[in-house]
């Protein structure tokens, strides 16, 4: 059993050994692209390690995917303020070799007697700055390259993740670095799907929606810049263009964006 270990806590990672665990230990960036080439049973982070979200996020992004099970993911310690978060399968404030070999052997028992509904699963918690944002996005980014988009598509797909987020910051979130943008990413055998929500109050999305099927990309852009109402109409028309489907939720707060996989025809 191989473990992917990103650990400060050398004790632990003795722990790990002596449960019968070949510990391959990531000491920092330099040594991922390596230990995610190793026949990995699961993975043990601290998520206070500078490059921690991207950890999970590789894990998730490139070893996970069609045909292969999901490699649980175990942080344990505390969780950083004010970077980019990228949620764990589990995750313990303190925990023993022990613990998480146990922890790891459930959730791989429990995946297997599931029935798979997707292949990854990305899930974020932003804060609400700029640097957070942008680092968001190249993480939203790894995973639709992974998807096998076509170059050009990649791109469109990745700016239109960005615009959605760009507006739950700006509109949603007022810019308030203390408020989260909470981003909810989705690859299944026939699609990629984001679900973006922020903590404001939301709008009336309805009659937006009609607006943005009535009127032109010039138009939009004119209103846009007249009345910054939230979203921008031109983000959303784009993102019409861009994706399969798209639809918000009740409140107008959270967002869904849908693109079907190349090979299913999208």
């Amino acid at each position: 059993m191989k473990v992917l270990a990103a650990l400060q806590n050398g004790a632990l990672a003795q722990e790990l050994a002596g449960q019968g665990a070949d510990v391959v230990s990531v000491r920092g960036p330099e040594d991922l692209e390596a230990a995610l080439g190793e026949e990995l049973s699961f993975a043990v982070v601290d998520p206070s390690l500078p490059f921690a979200t991207d950890v999970v996020a590789e894990v998730k992004t490139k070893v996970d995917g069609h045909g292969r099970d999901r490699l649980p993911v175990i942080a344990v310690g505390p969780r950083p303020e004010g970077v980019p978060y990228c949620v764990p399968d589990l995750h313990y404030q303190r925990a023993s070799g022990e613990d998480l070999v146990r922890a790891a052997k459930a959730i791989m028992f429990r995946r297997a007697r599931q029935r798979r509904l997707f292949d990854q699963e990305l899930i974020l918690k932003v804060p609400t700055t700029p640097e957070a944002i942008d680092k968001a996005g190249d993480l939203l980014d790894a995973l639709i390259v992974a998807a096998g988009f076509p170059e050009e598509e990649a791109v469109k797909l990745g700016h239109t993740v960005r615009e959605a987020i760009g507006n739950a910051a700006e509109h949603g979130n007022k810019n308030r670095p203390e408020r989260t943008i909470h981003i909810n990413a989705l690859r299944s055998s026939d699609r990629l799907t984001f679900v973006i929500t922020d903590e404001g109050p939301g709008f009336d999305t309805e009659a937006f929606l009609a607006r943005a099927e009535e009127v032109s990309a010039l138009e939009h852009t004119r209103s846009r810049r007249e009345n910054e109402t939230r979203p921008g109409g031109l983000g959303v028309f784009i993102m019409k263009k861009t994706c399969d489907a798209i639809a918000f939720n009740a409140s107008g707060n959270s967002i869904y964006l849908m693109k079907l996989l190349p090979q299913s025809g999208g």
